[in-house]
């Protein structure tokens, strides 16, 4: 018993703790979306593939600057190296033949050099220049993309959570009406005025609602995962939703959507193509430079000193000799057998592909906004179908529970038209979603989440 006491009171103690951990969001579908564009883990890496491409710009600019590079080197010549040399260079009396050795150099050999270069003109940077700059503006449209595609799915998973939270309410709901009607029934089959079929019958249905119940609320915590997955937040956070399908349903504006023109650069997907095109044209570009030559100007310093002592490098008696050097370079390739016309002539059929390929998108999306519009329009046609069999279906269902109490219908009957109520409260709410899902796709088509 004491064991049971202590462990209780460390449980209760730790409880804070462990909520502590864990935070609690209160969402609505706007800041639903705001946040996973601060949490998801796909547009940080967007983010930080900007940052990496504004590197990449200077990291090729930086090329173009002024290069300068100092160097300082002392060798200790263990062994001074050895040359032979005619005898008779020193000698005029040496035999033919006869060789001296000399050793050429000092001992000891210190040296500093100091030198700088500048390009003063290359096709082929300045062109890479061009194409990193078009290569940031890419990434930009890049984490546009990731954050079209992030909000249209935190939208469809905070719809799905809806959906099922209202899935078990409507069950919530049926339950407590059949609970009623079974103990009503069950309290007049006890005196004898009701069949024990109908009791049973009924039975069975409570328990079926109940189950169905259960099976709900266990989609209910799938969907909530999917939904912080999808934001980008912990899945151990808990999340509460704020808006409800007829809300967002009533708020959506769909009318102006299914009328709004078609702008197809305000397509993301048409605008990283249109900076691939260009990339690819550059990359033409490019490949042209290298037809002109590179100029370069350059000047280098250096100092050298030599001696048998080493002593002599601080005691001021070492004897240093400069050497300056200024000059121009110009590279130019005459001639390569070839191999850079060749070159020009794929990065231009590189360039005519992409021609086609913008083509084909141009005709693309604009087959995918007539079909977004065309399925928005028929499942608005639906829910408002949807909207009436639900209202039909509800005043069926009250009026046959009175029935039911008053002994005109059977439970099979009852039955029926519970599933019936059940059925056209689930497909209304499925209407809307599909509404809402249709029009989550079309935005992001129209380019209607770029902020």
């Amino acid at each position: 018993m004491n064991r049971l006491i202590i462990l209780l009171f460390f449980g209760i103690l730790l409880i804070p703790r462990i909520m502590l951990g864990q935070q609690i969001y209160s969402l609505d579908i706007k800041k639903a979306i705001d946040l996973a564009l601060t949490e998801n883990r796909n547009i940080k890496n967007a983010e930080l593939d900007i940052l990496i491409a504004k590197k990449k710009v200077w990291e090729t600019t930086a090329i173009g600057l002024p290069q300068v590079n100092t160097e300082m080197k002392y060798q200790n010549m263990v062994d001074v190296p050895v040359t032979l040399l005619p005898a008779i260079m020193f000698n005029p009396n040496a035999k033919p033949g006869e060789y001296m050795p000399v050793q050429f150099g000092q001992q000891h050999n210190a040296s500093f050099s100091f030198s700088a270069s500048q390009l003063l003109f290359s096709g082929e940077y300045i062109v890479a220049l061009q194409a990193t700059k078009a290569y940031k503006e890419m990434s930009i449209k890049a984490a546009l993309k990731s954050e079209n595609d992030v909000i249209e799915l935190v939208t469809k998973s905070y719809y799905a959570v809806l959906l099922v939270y209202q899935n078990a309410k409507i069950l919530e709901k049926t339950e407590k009406d059949i609970q009623k009607t079974y103990n009503e029934i069950k309290a007049t089959q006890k005196v004898g005025l009701a069949d024990e079929v109908d009791v049973d019958q009924l039975e069975i249905n409570l328990l079926t609602v109940q189950n169905s119940i259960e099976s709900v609320n266990r989609q209910k915590k799938v969907a909530e995962n999917i939904l912080k997955y999808q934001i980008g937040i912990n899945i151990t956070d808990s999340v509460s939703l704020n808006d409800s399908l007829e809300f967002i349903l009533v708020n959506s504006s769909l009318k102006p959507l299914m009328t709004q023109g078609f702008d197809i650069n305000k397509n993301v997907e048409y605008q990283i193509l249109q900076n691939q095109i260009e990339i690819t044209k550059l990359n033409m570009k490019r490949e042209k430079s290298t037809l002109l030559p590179t100029l370069n100007a350059f000047y280098s310093h250096s100092v050298n000193g030599q001696t048998n002592d080493f002593d002599n490098y601080f005691n001021g008696d070492q004897l240093y000799y400069q050497s300056n050097v200024v000059g121009i370079g110009l590279k130019w390739q005459l001639w390569g057998s070839g191999s850079r016309y060749v070159k020009i002539q794929q990065a231009q059929l590189e360039v005519d592909k992409m021609k086609n390929q913008n083509y084909l998108m141009q005709q693309g999306l604009s087959f995918k906004v007539h079909q977004a519009k065309t399925n928005l329009y028929n499942y608005y046609q639906t829910y408002l179908q949807q909207q009436k069999s639900k209202e039909l279906a509800g005043k069926i269902y009250h009026r046959s529970m009175i029935k039911f109490s008053n002994g005109i219908i059977t439970s099979a009957e009852l039955t029926q038209l519970n599933l019936q109520y059940i059925n056209s409260q689930s497909a209304y709410y499925t209407a809307i979603i599909q509404v809402l899902n249709s029009k989550a796709e079309l935005d992001k088509i129209m380019g209607n989440n770029i902020k």
